[in-house]
């Protein structure tokens, strides 16, 4: 996250309010099992961001909405929006056991965030890659594990309007843990949390620990069950 100059902490305080919803989103809500094909499944996302944007640590809400078609039994695609963002990713199955799946979740991002000085983020985007492992430990519940890394590039005005070299770049490695259970037939409860550590590729360093968690409500649109299963 970039650092605000030049204004009242107030005001800084409200910027920040109105603004994070803008920046990149690193919780996914994803099982390591893709939606099967012909199903729509449909996700409601209440998570919060703990970051610091230079002016120490806040919480700051991140609702969310998303949606998953299956394709095949290996392969879904997905929309995640938040309020000035968007994920666009796909889920690809590369190993299947009994109670055991290792999916590949590659991903391509982007938020915008109101700019009040030449110094701040208007433009934040990423892409990377999303490893889930998941583990069935009862009917229709999924343990899942996750590694990310992905490379974030943020434009501020002056990068946007005259001087491209003026665009951070930074790599965002970190990891995830939630659990996919059922409540009813059709709706499943997703608790997770995400923490990640931004490395700034131009100056060097790692930045403060980003964390997000939060919970997903979700279901699909035949109601059918999604478990751990080997392919046919």
């Amino acid at each position: 996250m970039s650092r605000a100059h030049g204004i009242s902490p107030g005001l800084r305080l409200c910027l920040s309010l109105f603004a994070a919803p803008g920046c990149i989103s690193y919780g996914s809500h994803l099982s390591a099992t893709p939606t099967p094909p012909g199903q729509t499944e449909y996700s409601v996302n209440a998570d919060a961001l703990l970051l610091d944007r230079g002016f120490g640590p806040q919480v700051l809400p991140n609702p969310e909405v998303a949606i998953r078609r299956g394709f095949t039994r290996g392969l879904d695609l997905g929309l995640r929006l938040n309020a000035l963002g968007a994920e666009a990713s796909s889920r690809l199955a590369l190993l299947t056991l009994e109670s055991y799946r290792l999916t590949a979740v590659p991903l391509l991002g982007g938020g915008f965030v109101p700019a009040t000085n030449p110094d701040t983020e208007l433009v934040t985007t990423t892409a990377g890659l999303v490893a889930l492992s998941g583990l069935s430990v009862a009917s229709r519940t999924e343990v899942v594990l996750g590694l990310r890394g992905q490379t974030r590039l943020g434009l501020n005005a002056v990068a946007v309007g005259e001087d491209f070299s003026e665009a951070t770049w930074s790599f965002v490695p970190g990891g995830s843990l939630g659990v996919r259970f059922p409540v009813s037939a059709r709706l499943f409860l997703f608790p997770e949390v995400v923490v990640v550590v931004p490395y700034d590729l131009e100056g060097g360093g790692f930045e403060v620990p980003i964390v997000q968690g939060g919970i997903a409500f979700q279901w699909d649109s035949h109601g059918a069950s999604k478990s751990v299963q080997p392919p046919p």
